[in-house]
């Protein structure tokens, strides 16, 4: 899991913002995020915390609605929202990534006024998410409730429509435990000069198109959806930061089956070869790659489990049967006896050392 970003990512949100290099410095520092992200010279592959980024991300989108408050740099205020959270609840719940986005447009549909959503069009291995923007301009600025979760809406302005497809791509992506590899992404409205965004899609967005979409293979609506209530409170508890801990540049095989793994032990597990088919190779392939990388499939769905276990004990919340249920075990011995084979403790015995 990623826990830092390329600090050109950064930057190439920042160049979105329309205000004075003095100016920004200035809210930079009020906001404790590090100068250097505006340094043009930085060390090429210089990085920062992806906390640091998702502030910087909503800060940007307070900016661009055109209604910062002096509390909007606080994340608990982009927590405290109803539609939102109906909609993740229900794309949580769905099977594959296709259900849930489904899920997800049908929601923006009955919940927003002017009938802003998405939808998928398949040509082919090839699908089209195309997102429907109203035609506000890139002057025109929307209410402050935009981005509180308490409403469906897109951002405004060239800049907005570029952030709310890169949202919605890290939160598909985040659903599924995979970054989705974009094929193309299309924008009706005409660019500027000198920004293609390549840094936040890892690829040039196409302008003037006829649709406004982001493009990638069909196999990703298979994924299926491998997050939890908790991890997507959790998720929700740093918004958006934890949506960029999945991240394109991780070229360890171990982390990115942890990913597909993911945090809902309710659901059946993959088999090895159905993450064989998701990461593009044979089992023999990912068999040699996780022995080169010291460690095992099992040993993989292993550490997840207890982690997740752990996580769950330290909270106090749950029984120790509610524990094996929440972790896919038929009963509470054969989780008393996995636990103490991950850690060297039964549950008990760990809750009263650590937590």
């Amino acid at each position: 899991m990623a826990d830092t970003i390329p600090l050109r990512y950064a930057q190439s949100l920042l160049r979105m913002v329309p205000m004075p290099q003095e100016q920004l410095r200035k809210e930079l520092a009020e906001l404790n995020l590090p100068l250097v992200m505006l340094e043009n010279k930085a060390v090429a592959d210089a990085r920062i915390p992806v906390e640091d980024y998702g502030r910087l991300f909503i800060h940007l989108i307070h900016k661009l609605q055109g209604s910062f408050s002096q509390d909007a740099a606080s994340v608990e205020s982009t927590l405290q929202f109803s539609a939102y959270r109906m909609m993740f609840q229900a794309m949580l719940h769905a099977g594959n990534l296709q259900q849930a986005m489904q899920r997800a447009s049908v929601y923006f549909k009955r919940l927003h006024p002017h009938g802003e959503s998405f939808h998928l069009e398949e040509d082919g291995d090839t699908v089209y998410c195309c997102f429907d923007f109203s035609d506000a301009g890139e002057g025109e600025l929307v209410s402050p409730e935009n981005f509180n979760m308490e409403e469906l809406n897109w951002l405004p302005g060239l800049a907005g429509r570029v952030l709310s497809i890169a949202m919605w791509h890290r939160v598909c992506g985040w659903f599924i435990g995979s970054y989705i590899d974009l094929v193309d992404v299309e924008l009706r409205q005409g660019g500027k000069i000198g920004k293609d965004y390549s840094e936040v899609f890892g690829m040039p967005v196409r302008f003037n198109s006829g649709r406004d979409a982001m493009v990638f293979h069909r196999r990703f609506l298979e994924f299926p959806v491998v997050q939890s209530e908790a991890s997507l409170d959790q998720m929700l508890q740093t918004y958006p930061a934890e949506l960029f801990r999945i991240s394109p540049e991780d070229h360890s095989i171990s982390v990115k089956i942890r990913h597909l793994i993911g945090t809902d032990f309710q659901r059946p597990l993959p088999s090895l070869q159905e993450v064989a088919e998701r990461l593009f190779m044979t089992t023999p392939t990912l068999h040699r790659r996780l022995r080169e990388e010291g460690t095992s499939f099992q040993q993989l769905k292993d550490h997840c489990r207890r982690d997740a276990a752990i996580g769950y004990l330290s909270s106090g919340e749950h029984t120790t049967a509610g524990l094996s249920e929440l972790m896919g075990f038929s009963d509470s011995s054969t989780f008393h006896r996995a636990f103490k084979k991950w850690t060297g403790f039964t549950p008990q015995e760990y809750r009263a050392r650590h937590c």
